[in-house]
């Protein structure tokens, strides 16, 4: 049972709980959800017939009566159709948006192409009418969405749905409203959502991918930039001024000769960038022709899927290359592991599609770089979750928050 605490406090963690509980169940009587949520079955019919009323939970027949006999119990399941999230990702040239439903299952997914660095008009005006043609195609009214969640790129005030800078748009400028701006076109009673695409990456994984019941993760994507996701003790980390998981401007090569796009030599973005491993591998050519990574194709036609899996199949030069970057990765890594002492850090983006050989020199070099005498017991693995995965943790933040908040 909660705390003593002030009763609409504890209605609100009874009905989160019994919510909880019914998501994750099939059919359900009354006497089997007072067993699993500690909550008395007076409570529960209160909290039930609510969300009978709300349309969230539908009676579904009768159950078997008692060894005592008496009236057969009323069976209830969750209605995982009752609401609606529209959740979006901006990536540097195209949108996705998905259509899901309470359970995060997806109805819908389209995409549709940007420019780089593509007006903000333009992107405002792609998502309306991508929200307004999957809500028309799947005949659902605007008063069944629980909210709209976009990931996008840069440093994002979630607060004010600001987004700071970002990188891949500089035609945006700077303290952009984006949130008011996409509420000019959306209707008034939707609750929107902005953020950067990595804090709703790790929180898909923490709540539908390999972090369930982790407490601490961090989620890194890189490739073309770094940035990352970090939860703490349950908690998503923003930092006072959104900042935190701007990892890809640490510096973690001094002396490095490789310029960043933030104008530094040495950051952490920049030495396990893909084009840096394409511009060795290229120069390196004259001197391992008979790769696997060179076979069939020029070294301007090579990919770093290429080099991927040539290193996977034992190629010597092609794991050189993985070795250097594995490197960079396992000192970037282990600061962060002495900042956030996670349990778990999960790899997105361009580097989940590595393979074996590159997760577990990674995964051998972590524990030798910092405290090498303490056993950090940190795991490594790869993201389950593909494009979607940011579109899918922003639905489930939003249901989530809205719950939380409103039931």
């Amino acid at each position: 049972m909660p705390k003593p605490g002030k009763p609409k406090t504890i209605k609100r963690i009874n009905r989160k709980l019994i919510l909880d509980t019914m998501m994750n169940s099939g059919t359900i009587q009354i006497s089997e959800l007072s067993k699993s949520t500690k909550i008395s079955k007076t409570t529960l019919m209160k909290a039930i017939k609510h969300f009978v009323d709300i349309g969230l939970v539908t009676i579904e027949g009768k159950g078997d009566s008692t060894a005592e006999g008496g009236k057969r119990p009323n069976l209830y399941k969750f209605n995982p159709r009752a609401n609606y999230v529209f959740a979006v990702r901006i990536f540097p040239t195209e949108i996705l948006a998905v259509l899901t439903d309470l359970k995060c299952n997806i109805l819908d997914t389209q995409t549709v192409m940007i420019n780089g660095n593509e007006r903000i008009d333009i992107v405002i005006d792609k998502i309306t009418r991508l929200y307004q043609d999957m809500l028309n195609k799947n005949d659902i009214k605007n008063n069944k969405l629980i909210g709209i969640a976009v990931g996008t790129h840069g440093i994002t005030n979630f607060r004010d749905g600001i987004i700071v800078t970002s990188p891949h748009f500089s035609s945006w400028g700077e303290n952009l409203p984006f949130r008011d701006l996409l509420e000019e076109k959306m209707p008034d009673s939707i609750p929107i959502f902005i953020d950067n695409h990595i804090r709703f990456q790790v929180y898909a994984e923490k709540s539908s991918g390999i972090g369930v019941g982790v407490k601490n993760i961090i989620v890194l994507e890189g490739g073309e930039g770094l940035v990352a996701g970090i939860i703490v003790k349950d908690s998503l980390k923003r930092g006072m001024h959104y900042l935190a998981g701007e990892i890809g401007h640490m510096v973690i090569n001094p002396n490095g000769a490789e310029t960043c796009a933030c104008g530094a030599k040495g950051c952490f973005e920049a030495m396990i960038s893909v084009n840096r491993v394409l511009k060795m591998a290229k120069e390196r050519y004259s001197k391992n022709k008979d790769s696997l990574v060179f076979e069939d194709r020029s070294p301007e036609d090579i990919s770093i899927y290429d080099i991927f899996d040539s290193s996977n199949k034992g190629d010597g030069f092609a794991r050189g290359l993985i070795d250097d970057v594995a490197n960079w990765f396992a000192i970037g890594i282990s600061n962060m592991i002495l900042m956030y002492d996670p349990e778990l850090i999960v790899i997105q983006g361009i580097y989940d599609s590595a393979g074996k050989y590159f997760l577990e020199g990674l995964r051998k070099r972590i524990n030798n770089v910092s405290l090498p005498r303490i056993n950090k017991d940190v795991r490594i693995d790869y993201s389950n979750f593909g494009k979607e995965a940011a579109t899918l943790g922003a639905a489930s933040y939003v249901i989530s928050n809205h719950f939380f908040n409103n039931n």
